[in-house]
């Protein structure tokens, strides 16, 4: 029995509302700003092989992970051990996931004796141990540098919590109240999203559900076929380049060719630097993330993400790469490199749909992570003269690239990221760090007949000594600018500074792991501009 268009887009729009209540469980329950203010986290639907039924509208980074990831925990937990009430938590990079930071959960749905489907979030937790605060470190030679590595298990085991899982964890993080807080925020959200699919399910049945499902995939899958079908180029090549500025000077280069045959896209990777020895490696699931969102951007802006939008899509990523590195591989920063995936993919989809194309981003993600001892006066009369451990970070927006038929927009945080930089007034109540200025830099947009969009400068003054600080950025030079498009111009660069308290500057580089910072000194962080679209009108 067939499913009629009404009937599956009410049922569409059914399933992706219940992954939007799910985001708002999850970022109203959260302990950490990173997760209720900057929105690092994403949360969605599976169906029992693990293909995505719907995913709220949070940070494109994580469109590939939760199905990638899924596969690989039903091979260590096989679906036939999972009950009602169980909760499956892991975050290896090497098992599907992401980085460390990033902790994946995933929860049954029981109607009729059976799963139906499967609720899933990810969220970017502030620290999970490892060598620095934060557990980013672009220096770090393999993974276990980078915090503690969870394989898949269970959390929550018929509903009862894994007691010992949860002090293992408390143990190893620097603000185990606010990560265990947070883990518990990501299993409110599944419990809510297991809810609302069982009342969904009253309605449809079991059967019925299925069908609505699989009726969801095909239409989706026929609309990109027909979208690549409208392609007037069928092939093109990109590259880019990266800074590495971790184990050397040399740059990364990002090589794609895109082709579409019989209505499906092929992303091949081949000609891509081979993986590096710190953490600017990528995984592999974060690759198929980006290439799904920028081919989402381009040929499906409109459209709901599930499985569907995946199938006319094969990606190939050469084993050993920097985009499809090896166990133990380093892999901690990798979103600078995901970001330049999207970066690449767009590159070669500008020469096949320049109509729905711009001219480069800023890619380059301006992070950093400060963590150490409160010793302010004031703190220390509240905690009995025993200094509290604190862990901050911030993400600087830039420019979007120009289009046929626009400006870009001035402090964003494009492609993977989506992230929403951090509030002033929650920092300052985070830590001992005082936000100076935050403002957009004039004339750092690519010139064009449409101008690249502006980046965003942030400077931060510390507050109390004896802090670390670990940040990362890349875009800093020409020959890895955003990239101009029918004749614009580049972006402006990115750059990071720190005022010492003698008033003298530094210039830092790309990535800089623990630096120490004493009471008074400033750090500056500058994003890219977007490039612009067009030749400028003299």
């Amino acid at each position: 029995m067939s499913i009629d268009p009404i009937s599956r887009d009410v049922f569409q729009h059914e399933v992706v509302s219940i992954a939007e209540e799910m985001s708002v469980a999850l970022r109203r329950s959260a302990f950490s700003a990173i997760i209720w203010d900057m929105i690092d986290y994403a949360c969605g639907l599976l169906d029992p092989e693990g293909n995505t039924i719907a995913q709220a509208p949070t940070i494109p980074a994580q469109l590939g992970i939760m199905p990638t990831a899924f596969r690989h925990m039903i091979r260590a937990i096989p679906l036939s051990e999972w009950h009602e009430g169980d909760v499956i938590i892991c975050n290896d990079p090497y098992l599907g996931c992401t980085h460390t930071p990033d902790l994946v959960l995933f929860s049954p749905v029981w109607f009729e004796g059976r799963i139906i489907a499967i609720t899933s979030t990810v969220a970017h937790h502030i620290d999970v141990g490892g060598r620095v605060p934060g557990s980013e470190s672009a220096t770090a030679l393999e993974l276990y540098e980078e915090g503690l590595i969870i394989p898949p298990l269970k959390l929550f085991d018929r509903g009862k919590p894994n007691e010992t899982f949860f002090r293992i964890f408390a143990r190893n993080v620097r603000d185990p109240k606010a990560s265990t807080g947070d883990i518990n925020a990501q299993v409110a959200a599944c419990r809510t999203g297991e809810r609302r699919l069982k009342e969904l399910a009253e309605k449809y049945g079991a059967e019925g559900f299925a069908r609505h499902v699989a009726a969801v995939f095909d239409y989706s899958e026929t609309y990109l076929r027909r979208a690549l079908h409208g392609a007037v180029v069928r092939a093109a090549e990109a590259e880019i380049f990266t800074e590495d500025d971790a184990a050397s000077d040399a740059l990364m280069r990002l090589k794609v060719k895109a082709d579409i045959v019989d209505g499906t896209l092929t992303v091949d990777f081949t000609g891509t630097s081979d993986q590096r020895p710190n953490g600017l490696n990528n995984p592999y699931a974060s690759t198929i993330s980006m290439v799904h969102y920028a081919v989402k951007v381009v040929f499906t802006p409109d459209l709901p993400q599930n499985e569907g939008c995946n199938r006319p899509v094969r990606v190939i990523v050469p084993e050993g790469s920097l985009l499809n590195p090896r166990e133990p591989a380093a892999v901690s920063v990798r979103h600078l490199t995901q970001q330049a995936v999207a970066d690449v993919v767009l590159k070669a989809l500008a020469q096949i749909a320049p109509q729905a194309s711009s001219a480069g981003c800023q890619i380059a993600f301006p992070t950093f992570v400060i963590g150490g001892f409160d010793r302010r006066p004031a703190m220390l009369e509240r905690t009995d003269g025993v200094p509290g451990y604190f862990v901050v970070t911030d993400i600087i927006g830039g420019g979007m690239g120009a289009s046929r038929d626009q400006d870009g927009i001035s402090g964003v945080d494009t492609h993977g990221g989506n992230c929403a930089i951090l509030s002033a007034e929650v920092l300052e109540t985070t830590g001992p760090v005082r936000v100076i200025s935050t403002r957009l830099v004039e004339g750092s947009g690519g010139a064009g007949l449409h101008s690249g969009g502006l980046a965003i400068e942030r400077e931060y003054e510390m507050l109390s000594s004896g802090l670390v600080v670990s940040g990362y950025t890349q875009q800093t030079m020409p020959e890895t600018a955003p990239w101009g498009l029918a004749g614009g111009e580049q972006g402006g660069l990115a750059a990071v500074h720190l005022v010492r308290r003698n008033g003298l500057e530094e210039k830092l580089k790309s990535k800089f792991v623990a630096v120490p910072l004493e009471e008074g000194e400033r750090l500056r962080m500058r994003a890219a501009g977007g490039a612009g679209w067009g030749s400028p009108v003299k």
